[in-house]
């Protein structure tokens, strides 16, 4: 067995009213990757910040090679070689590739002044060695939200960090990235010895990954164990506390009257010639590789991208739609993949997060009635189950399952009859993605809502969908009954050239 790099034991952390970790004691092998999973709340976010300094433990200690850290910051945890790379990147958009991975160590001329052509050099070296294709003179906010965790990556690799945490990393790449991300992962652990902690919802992923997982459930360790000494199942239920074998609901068998028929979607040089049906009361989902256009497709739909020529008819009535505003209209409405910028106003409270898209059933004279708000709030909250202290609480601070149901909440509001659904339960914990499917189930079932929504989980499109369109460069590669296909076909035909 590897010797143990880095330990946490016996921690405790209270907050005010909140016993947030109890006696969490766990070891990380040298060279490995430990998988660090849990509901959402279940602790792991404050073990973490433990773990970098940035919070105290109110009991316990922190061991590296062997030796306990006192009073742990974040800058005397960075020097021992301890980096946390966060779901939410921590980067400044408006410098350079360079800047970011060297900020605060930039090199210097011997006159005092940045050494740029040392530094976009070094950058350059660092990327290069670790396979990622980024230009070090470009500014942050001109990358895509993968090349952005890249340089998160290098930067860490730059400071010689020996012990890497990737927190969800998989909530804002695409296959062929996360792929990229697991080889590098691979060559360093094993030929450089780098420790990372894993941390990520998507259960299948530790599976590819990692050696070893650490389960927390109410502040409290559960288990720790080898990987291959557990399954899915077994995970699940160490992390709810409860059998969860039937996840995905039974679904009923929808109408056979087409509400939403899309014939010969065309944007020059990102969908062609996009065809397909959705019936009432249906699930359909979207699938492919990122890059595929199983996004792009909601979003020409939901009039957020125009489209160059092509046909949607609702009910069989021909519809112009050229922004959101008459896609609402004619009852289409988009939660978009990436809810905490695109979807959400986190710093706003989840009474107005529900509302702000109609305003008109709660307006009065002019002005907004908040007797009638609150009727209409408390009604989706109890509808959609948000856990939330109250409708006045900030978005921003409930988990991300509960964020993504006031989304739905704010669509159904709105009058949405046909939902878009990019990403339903990217970053939301297994227990809360039930509830998401349950609410599908229900709104499809009982009133006769359909959902077109797209997943990069082939067990979920499959559990959960009624058919299954397989989007491949920018057109639809197949229509499938899931009832009657399988990942490996679906995969086939988002891949076959």
């Amino acid at each position: 067995m590897s010797p143990v790099a880095l330990e946490m034991r016996a921690i405790h952390k209270r907050f005010p009213g909140v016993y947030a970790l109890k006696d969490v004691t766990f070891a990380v092998d040298k060279g490995t990757v430990h998988g660090l999973i849990g509901e959402n709340g279940a602790g792991k976010s404050t073990l973490i910040r433990i773990l970098s300094g940035a919070y105290l433990a109110s009991e316990g200690e922190v061991l590296v090679d062997g030796e306990v850290v006192d009073a742990p910051t974040p800058e005397k945890m960075l020097q021992l070689g301890i980096a946390v790379i966060y779901q939410e990147l921590t980067q400044a958009p408006h410098l350079t590739v360079a800047e970011n991975i060297y900020l605060g160590r930039l090199p210097q001329t011997r006159f005092g002044t940045v050494d740029w052509a040392s530094a976009n050099a070094d950058a350059k070296a660092v990327l290069s060695r670790l396979g990622f294709d980024v230009d070090p003179s470009a500014r942050i906010n001109q990358l895509s939200v993968a090349q952005r965790q890249m340089v998160e990556i290098a930067k860490a690799i730059s400071r010689n960090a020996r012990f890497v945490v990737l927190d969800e990393p998989s909530a804002v790449l695409g296959d062929a990235e996360l792929e990229q991300l697991f080889a590098l992962v691979r060559r360093l652990s094993r030929e450089e010895g780098v420790t990372f902690i894993y941390i990520s919802h998507r259960l299948k992923e530790l599976y590819e990954i990692c050696d070893h997982v650490t389960v927390l459930r109410d502040g409290e360790l559960v288990v720790t164990l080898p990987i291959g000494e557990t399954t899915m199942a077994g995970l699940v239920r160490h992390m709810v506390g409860r059998e969860m074998e039937d996840i995905f609901p039974s679904r009923v068998e929808p109408d056979d009257q087409v509400c939403l028929s899309v014939s010969g979607l065309n944007r020059a040089g990102v969908l062609h010639d996009i065809s397909f049906d959705v019936r009432r009361g249906e699930i359909l989902g979207i699938c492919g590789l990122a890059g595929s256009g199983r996004s792009e497709v909601l979003r020409a739909i939901a009039g957020v991208d125009k489209i160059d020529q092509g046909e949607i008819r609702i009910n069989g009535k021909q519809v112009s739609i050229r922004n959101p505003r008459e896609a609402m209209k004619q009852g289409i409405c988009l939660l978009p993949e990436d809810r905490k910028t695109e979807g959400l106003f986190l710093d706003q409270t989840v009474a107005f997060n529900i509302t702000i898209s109609a305003l008109a059933p709660i307006t009065r004279r002019l002005l907004i009635s908040g007797a009638r708000e609150s009727e209409i709030v408390s009604g989706f909250i109890g509808q959609m189950r948000v856990k939330t202290p109250s409708p006045e609480t900030k978005i921003g601070a409930l988990s991300g399952g509960n964020q993504q149901k006031c989304g739905l909440a704010r669509l159904l509001h709105a009058g949405a009859r046909i939902l878009l659904v990019d990403e339903p339960t990217r970053g939301v914990d297994v227990a809360a993605k039930r509830e998401i499917y349950d609410l599908f189930t229900e709104l499809t079932a009982k009133t006769n809502v359909s959902v077109v929504m797209v997943s990069s989980e082939l067990p979920e499109v499959l559990g959960l969908c009624d058919r299954i369109v397989v989007m491949r460069e920018g057109a639809v590669a197949a229509t499938l009954d899931s009832a009657h296909t399988t990942e490996e076909e679906i995969m086939s035909h988002a891949v076959w050239r």
